[in-house]
């Protein structure tokens, strides 16, 4: 009922919300509320022991999460939210980057994506099909930086637009490809792309204890925001 390969919506008396399975490497199941309060969340977490299931939420402000924490759940992820300010750069720099393929994310790009982002993120940061096609539906418009080495794919970035206001959707590198500097030349792509473009800024989210990702983007002069996510789950 709520593990479907895309989402169903559901409606409760008190509150509305989405569900589908977060992808085939972990057993947890989506939770996005659309409206509802400690009800529903209580409902959910008694569900969630019934039936053996585990929720994992979306994304949520970490000052919100009293009600979720008083309704049963625990805190699964920390997320820092990063930002570039690219009114502060003033530099410019060239249109293309070596090895860097850039192009308009389209439908018929999922399905070799899905391998590649397989080869790149732990299980339960793996995207499925569904997750990319509500990545393409969260924004005007979408950029897809595709890193090569001699023609074979080794990482890519999803960088999505709304009236000139950017979120870095994803990035990553092969694992066996980092360490070479390729992450750091991806993102200075996405970073010029953006330049060029006249974009306001770049916003990304990243796990608080990836300390080498954290790391590169200071290198990039993002700073990270007070504001934190957090990722809620059924206990």
């Amino acid at each position: 009922m709520y593990s479907t390969e895309n989402k169903k919506i559901h409606y409760f008396y008190n509150g509305v919300f989405y569900t589908r399975k977060l992808n085939d490497f972990v057993d947890d199941i989506l939770f996005e509320k659309l409206y509802g309060g400690a009800g529903l969340l209580k409902k959910v977490s008694t569900i969630s022991k019934k039936l053996n299931y585990r929720f994992s939420s979306s994304m949520i402000s970490e000052n919100s999460i009293n009600s979720w924490v008083d309704s049963g759940w625990i805190i699964n992820h920390r997320l820092n939210v990063c930002i570039l300010n690219l009114k502060k750069l003033n530099h410019s720099g060239p249109s293309e980057y070596e090895n860097i393929e850039i192009k308009k994310l389209e439908l018929k790009d999922i399905e070799y994506l899905i391998d590649l982002d397989h080869k790149i993120f732990d299980d339960y940061w793996k995207n499925s099909s569904a997750s990319f096609e509500e990545t393409m539906k969260s924004c005007n418009n979408n950029y897809l930086f595709k890193s090569k080495t001699k023609n074979e794919l080794n990482g890519y970035a999803i960088l999505g637009e709304t009236r000139r206001f950017t979120y870095l959707q994803r990035i990553g590198i092969i694992k066996s490809f980092q360490g070479n500097g390729l992450g750091e030349n991806l993102l200075n792509s996405v970073i010029q792309f953006s330049l060029n473009k006249k974009f306001i800024n770049i916003k990304l989210n990243t796990q608080n204890d990836n300390v080498s990702a954290l790391n590169l983007y200071k290198k990039k002069d993002f700073e990270i925001s007070p504001r934190k996510l957090v990722i809620m789950k059924t206990s």
